[in-house]
């Protein structure tokens, strides 16, 4: 994973950079014991205009989410976008909300995930409900002075 992270990393500073912010963002946000800086690339989706959904690891490893006690101050980089927020991980209504955003714009990731669509297209509440048991959603709230419109 950390040379996914470095190749990733590397592709969104490049001129790739626009293709890939419409999908994936950086973020950076400091470890909770040691203070230490990371970034990690994340495939992300608005939530409404001042909010990003993220979806951390799986729980049985751990992963850069575990350092989100109540809300982690993050830096976001996106397209040529760049912004402070808030991340917090979120359950139960607010969790199946963000992740139904999420695999609406991020569809292929649903069956990897295990969401499945009803008759009409949509995700059925019952499979976000499991998913989002199962997989970490982080609502990343962005701070208006980040000047990311």
């Amino acid at each position: 994973v950390p040379v996914g992270n470095f190749l990733m990393g590397g592709l969104r500073r490049s001129p790739l950079n626009r293709v890939l912010g419409r999908s994936f963002l950086l973020l950076t946000f400091a470890g909770q014991r040691t203070g230490k800086e990371y970034t990690v690339p994340l495939a992300f989706a608005h939530h409404g205009p001042d909010e990003l959904v993220v979806l951390g690891r799986r729980p049985d490893g751990r992963g850069w989410w575990t350092n989100i006690r109540g809300s982690l101050p993050v830096r976001v980089k996106y397209g040529d976008r760049q912004s402070e927020g808030d991340a917090s991980v979120v359950k139960g209504d607010d969790a199946v909300a963000r992740l139904s955003s999420y695999l609406e714009k991020l569809p292929r990731l649903a069956r990897s995930l295990g969401a499945a669509t009803g008759a009409d297209g949509r995700y059925e509440r019952a499979s976000l409900e499991a998913v989002a048991a199962q997989v970490p959603v982080v609502s990343i709230k962005l701070r208006p002075s980040g000047g990311h419109r």
